[in-house]
């Protein structure tokens, strides 16, 4: 008796040492609702991390001790699902190639509802991506994965990245020790010909249509002829852009001016120092940008920093005219015929990897102007710098 109440008082003990109970991805059918493959106590983040992938929700865990790999603890790996969202099927957040992190704790069930709604996604996860940095760790995990599935295709993108297309299972699994991640995808609404991402690259199943396949991924972009309340913008003939002079204007100047409407004030820090390197004020709707140097003894005195360039991505964006002529639009050529070859730095036409980008560079005082035409040679964007 005395021995069964003792086990009855441990009881409790022994269940609460063992933790919560273990989930084995590699055995997920990856449609699994949300809520049943994480731990809201976890530390949890969710939102959009352009370089784990541009087009759908993510749903991070660092550091969760829910997860095995096979039998495999994942306990200090961070683990990451993927969620389908309509809202994110655009290129606007990934275009420039950066990585646009917008990442928020969650908290509790009704912060997760709340987040899933605002981004139109599904209420079940279709991926997961684990991020592997031990080597020792990358080879067990790839044994696992071996014995299960066998051997994998060599990815030509990378030195020692495998893929495996399981269709028994509706899955792709991409093993990218390069980069440290594995990567498991349910493709029933996905392509079966083609698939992308950073650390993978392009790759064929077989037929791919890349060009019909990236328009799949972003359905929903706006074309930029579409775009509305476009900026109207007047660049003189010392391209100077609304009467804010490059290298005078102050950022209290620029804040009061009709020109500043839609910008958001960005920040660039130092990683080591804490200090401001950079102060940019960005419109991404339109791809217009403005940099200004900053007063490193006082970044918040706006009186003190000055606007040190500007950008136009997209010309098709904005509502723009020029004094010297330039049109959006024009033909390289013609754009060259506005010009004195003594102001002409250089220009790029068709050299070799740079032939998707060409460019006429021109002297302006401190500052080099470029002029971007597009593959078609059509001035399509500028900086200042």
């Amino acid at each position: 008796m005395k021995k069964l109440l003792l086990l009855l008082l441990i009881l409790p003990f022994m269940i609460s040492c063992n933790g919560q109970k273990k989930m084995d991805l590699l055995k997920l059918n990856l449609n699994e609702p949300i809520k049943n493959v994480i731990n809201i106590n976890d530390s949890l983040l969710i939102g959009v991390e352009t370089v784990e992938y541009p087009f759908c929700l993510l749903i991070e865990a660092e550091k969760s001790e829910k997860y095995t790999f096979e039998g495999i603890d994942l306990k200090d790996q961070k683990v990451i699902f993927q969620i389908h969202s309509e809202k994110l099927k655009t290129d606007s957040i990934s275009r420039f190639g950066g990585a646009h992190i917008d990442l928020k704790p969650i908290k509790n069930e009704n912060e997760l509802m709340n987040t899933l709604r605002d981004f139109n996604a599904e209420n079940k996860i279709y991926g997961l991506r684990i991020v592997i940095e031990n080597p020792s760790l990358k080879s067990e995990i790839l044994k696992k994965i071996e014995l299960k599935y066998g051997k994998g295709t060599k990815n030509p993108n990378t030195d020692n990245g495998l893929y495996w297309n399981v269709k028994k299972e509706n899955k792709y699994i991409f093993f990218a020790p390069d980069y440290d991640r594995l990567i498991i995808l349910n493709n029933t609404n996905l392509s079966k010909t083609c698939y992308w991402d950073i650390f993978n690259g392009s790759i064929d199943f077989g037929g791919c249509d890349n060009e019909k396949y990236i328009k799949e991924l972003t359905q929903n972009s706006t074309k930029p002829e579409d775009v509305k309340n476009k900026p109207i913008i007047k660049i003189d003939k010392n391209w100077n852009v609304n009467n804010l002079i490059t290298g005078k204007s102050t950022e209290e100047e620029f804040l009061k001016s009709q020109t500043s409407k839609d910008f958001e004030r960005v920040e660039e820090i130092n990683g080591s120092s804490g200090d401001i390197n950079q102060i940019m004020y960005e419109n991404e709707y339109h791809d217009f940008y403005f940099y200004f140097t900053t007063n490193l003894k006082n970044p918040e005195n706006k009186k003190t920093n000055i606007i040190k360039g500007f950008s136009l991505d997209d010309l098709k964006k904005v509502e723009i005219s020029f004094e010297n002529g330039l049109k959006p639009g024009m033909k390289f050529e013609d754009a060259l015929k506005l010009f004195d070859k003594k102001i002409i730095k250089k220009t790029i036409k068709n050299e070799g990897e740079l032939s998707f980008a060409n460019y006429i560079i021109i002297e302006n005082g401190p500052y080099e102007v470029s002029l971007v035409f597009n593959e078609k040679l059509l001035f399509s964007g500028m900086f200042v710098k």
